[in-house]
């Protein structure tokens, strides 16, 4: 199953804050959507979408469980962990810790490389601690 190699690769790259890895388990066309930065398309857009989560938690966590996987298509539970320390999604630093739990949809091509992701997340909890 594609959603539990993808679970510890992508951990280990938010851990390491490599946004070559985080790419590297991706492929074209590369669609990703989530709230709280819009829709995304293509891996140039995936990459700067990385490097602006770094830039903006320099101590930024990952921990990420894989909750199943039906044909080409999982979900992964995502808790980030984190100092908002740079600006990110229009935020300015705040200093502020932040927690957060989400849940994302990721479909894998047959190579088991991530083709989309979908995430869903309390919008409302991430501005609370960004601000």
């Amino acid at each position: 199953m594609y959603i539990h190699d993808f679970a510890v690769r992508a951990a280990h790259a938010v851990n390491t804050h490599d946004p070559d890895a985080v790419v590297a388990l991706w492929a074209e066309p590369a669609h990703y959507d989530s709230v709280l930065t819009g829709p995304q398309h293509g891996l140039a857009a995936l990459r700067a979408r990385e490097q602006a989560l770094f830039a903006g938690f320099s101590d930024l966590r990952a921990e990420i469980t894989p909750l199943g996987q039906d044909g080409d298509t999982g979900a992964i539970l995502v808790r980030f962990d984190g100092t908002h320390d740079g600006e990110y999604a229009g935020f300015a630093p705040s200093g502020r810790a932040m927690a957060l739990e989400m849940v994302a949809v990721v479909s894998f091509d047959d190579a088991g490389r991530v083709v989309g992701e979908r995430v869903f997340l309390d919008a409302g909890s991430v501005v609370a601690q960004l601000t």
